[in-house]
């Protein structure tokens, strides 16, 4: 059946214009950490909001208002634990993925490799993909919570000691290196 009823085609109409005025609603009152790709948590979030709106657009026996209340329940749930997050360390590290260092100052890390099931090959495109051509260039890379690498290039510029580095929060066992 490729054409379907005037139903069918007013319901989709309607309901995904309702639905999609209230869904920006409901996005705009929770904020941007809603649709945040921060780590795999707000990331699974995210697919499942849009699995939810795209049962409120194609299943006739799901209301309007239940979609909307499935949309909103998850929303209210992931800042209660994103909320919860930000003030427990122990929630935060049952929710939250630490980011982990896999090439620090020209050396392989083969153990948080084998760990994140990274290959070295990946690590070389990844660090291709910043425009680094070579590997003595680069500092570090680390594979972040939300399953992206960021490549961090060395610099000439010296710091304190004491500084605060990007790197303080990545897990990371320097004996491995």
């Amino acid at each position: 059946m490729f054409l379907g009823d005037t139903y069918s085609f007013a319901r989709v109409l309607i309901v995904g214009t309702l639905a999609y005025l209230l869904v920006i609603f409901v996005l705009r009152i929770t904020g941007k950490r809603s649709l945040s790709k921060l780590n795999s948590f707000d990331f699974i979030v995210t697919v499942a909001l849009g699995s939810i709106l795209a049962s409120i657009l194609t299943d006739e026996n799901l209301a309007l208002l239940d979609g909307i209340m499935a949309f909103s329940l998850l929303l209210f749930l992931q800042i209660i634990t994103s909320w919860l997050s930000v003030r427990s360390d122990l929630v935060n590290s049952l929710v939250k993925a630490t980011p982990r260092l896999l090439f620090y100052n020209g050396r392989f890390d083969e153990w948080a490799l084998k760990k994140e099931r990274v290959t070295k090959s990946e690590i070389l495109q990844v660090v291709r993909s910043d425009g680094q051509a070579i590997l003595d260039d680069v500092q570090a890379v680390v594979l972040e919570t939300d399953g992206t690498f960021s490549v961090i290039p060395k610099t000439d510029t010296l710091k304190a000691k004491d500084s605060f580095t990007s790197l303080e929060d990545v897990d990371s066992d320097r004996d491995h290196f």
